[in-house]
C-alpha cells in the first residue's frame, strides 16, 4: 500500500489529553510536596529531590512525544512518508533510552520515602527488602537502557534500514520491561502496607495510613495496561502505530508513581492550611464583634516521651493529628525526645509545665486541645520540635 500522508484521523488527540492530564496533575503533587518540605516541615529529604528530577523526567518524555505525533505516531507505518518515519524512530528510540532513568529515579523517590519511615536502622528485614528492592530496580533499569542504546549496530540502522549491520528486536526487551515493572510496583504497593499493620495502632488509623499508600495502585493498574498492549505487539512492525498505547500508558505510569510518593505529605499540607483558615476566620469574627480579647502565642508545655531506635517518628507526618500511639510497638527503650508545643491562648498565662509522663488523671478538658507536629534530626540524641 502507497502512503496516503493523510493526518486527519491520527489519534494524536488522546497523546496531547493524556501528557497534559499527567502532567497538570503531578506537577499539583510535586508542588504540594515541595512547599510542605521546604517550607512547612522544613526538613527535605533525598527522596524529594528524586521525585522532582522524576517530574522533570515526565516533562521530557512529554515533549518527544508530542514531537513523535508530528512524525506519524499512531498511524500505520504505510501512512507515514520515509522522512517522517525517520524522525518518529529517532525519537521513539530516544523516549525508551531516557524512559528507564526515570522510572527508576520515581520508584526511588518512593523507596527512599520508606526506608526513612519504616527503616531508619540500617538492621532489620524491613531495611534489607528496601534495599533489595532499589538495587534490583537500578541493575534492571540500567541493563535495560544500554539495551536500548546499542539496539542496532550501527545506531544509525536504528532509524534507516538501508544502512549495513544488525539490530535486535527491541518489542522483546519492552514486553521484559513491562513484566518487571508489573512486578516491582506490586511489591512497592505491598511493603508500606505490611509495615503500616504491624504497627500498634487502632484499626481506624491503620485503615487510614495505608490508604495514603494505596494510592500508588494506579501505578501498578498503568504497568499492567502498558504490559496488556505490550504483549500483542511483541512481533509487529508496523512500529508508528503499535507504540502508540504504549506511549500513553508509560506516561500514566510515571505520573502515577510520581504522585503516589508525593501523597504522604498531603494529609500535612491539608492540616496546615486548616489551621490557618480557622485561625483567619476566628481573628475576623474576634474584630467583627469588638471584642477586645487579645490573643497571643504562648509556650504551653514541655513534655519528654519515650521512643524507640527502631522506630522513625516521620511516620507521623502522613496522618492527621497527633499520632504518637504509633511508637506503642514493643517495649520502651527508655530513651526520651523533649517537644515543645505552642497553641494560641486568650490573654491568660501559660499553665504550668510539666517534664515526663502524664499522669493518669490528665483528661483533655484541663488544657487546650491542639495539634503537635513532631519533625526528625538525626543524631546521638533524637530531638522532636515543632
Amino acid at each position: 500500500m502507497s502512503p496516503t500522508y493523510d493526518h486527519e484521523h491520527s489519534p494524536q488527540r488522546w497523546d496531547i489529553i493524556t501528557e497534559i492530564l499527567c502532567i497538570s496533575v503531578s506537577t499539583c503533587c510535586v508542588c504540594m510536596r515541595m512547599y510542605t518540605k521546604l517550607l512547612i516541615t522544613k526538613a527535605p529529604g533525598w527522596e524529594d529531590l528524586t521525585c522532582f528530577f522524576a517530574w522533570l523526567g515526565l516533562i521530557v518524555y512529554a515533549v518527544m512525544t508530542f514531537e513523535a505525533g508530528k512524525h506519524g505516531s499512531g498511524l500505520h507505518r504505510w501512512e507515514v512518508s520515509p522522512s517522517d518515519l525517520r524522525e518518529f524512530l529517532k525519537l521513539a528510540n530516544a523516549s525508551q533510552i531516557i524512559y528507564g532513568p526515570i522510572i527508576f529515579i520515581t520508584k526511588l523517590s518512593i523507596l527512599l520515602l520508606f526506608l526513612r519511615v519504616f527503616a531508619p536502622s540500617v538492621k532489620g528485614v524491613t531495611y534489607f527488602l528496601i534495599q533489595l528492592l532499589i538495587w534490583l530496580n537500578f541493575l534492571f533499569y540500567f541493563a535495560d537502557t544500554i539495551l536500548k542504546i546499542f539496539e542496532c549496530t550501527p545506531r544509525s540502522k536504528i532509524w534507516d534500514e538501508h544502512v549495513p549491520g544488525h539490530c535486535i528486536n527491541i518489542n522483546g526487551p519492552i514486553l521484559a520491561a513491562s513484566i518487571f515493572n508489573v512486578i516491582s510496583d506490586f511489591l512497592i504497593l505491598l511493603l508500606p502496607i505490611i509495615c503500616v499493620w504491624r504497627l500498634q495502632m487502632t484499626p481506624k488509623k491503620k485503615i487510614c495510613t495505608s490508604a495514603v499508600f494505596v494510592a500508588g495502585v494506579f501505578g501498578c493498574i498503568s504497568s499492567v495496561m502498558r504490559l496488556v498492549v505490550s504483549i500483542p505487539n511483541s512481533t509487529a512492525t508496523d512500529n508508528t502505530f503499535v507504540w502508540f498505547p504504549e506511549f500513553l500508558w508509560t506516561a500514566a505510569e510515571i505520573a502515577s508513581g510520581i504522585i503516589a510518593s508525593c501523597l504522604p505529605a498531603l494529609p500535612t499540607f491539608l492540616r496546615h492550611f486548616s489551621q490557618k483558615t480557622k485561625y483567619f476566620f476566628s481573628e475576623q469574627g474576634t474584630t467583627g464583634s469588638g471584642s477586645s480579647i487579645m490573643t497571643s502565642k504562648k509556650t504551653v508545655e514541655t513534655k519528654r516521651f519515650p521512643v524507640q531506635p527502631q522506630q522513625n517518628v516521620s511516620l507521623t507526618d502522613l496522618l492527621p493529628g497527633n499520632n504518637l500511639d504509633m511508637l506503642s510497638r514493643g517495649n520502651h527503650s527508655g530513651k526520651t525526645y523533649e517537644t515543645t508545643c505552642y497553641t494560641t491562648a486568650e490573654a491568660s498565662p501559660a499553665e504550668n509545665s510539666r517534664e515526663g509522663h502524664s499522669k493518669a488523671g490528665d483528661s483533655p478538658s484541663r488544657g487546650i486541645l491542639k495539634t503537635v507536629e513532631v519533625d526528625v534530626e538525626s543524631g546521638p540524641e533524637q530531638t522532636y520540635r515543632k
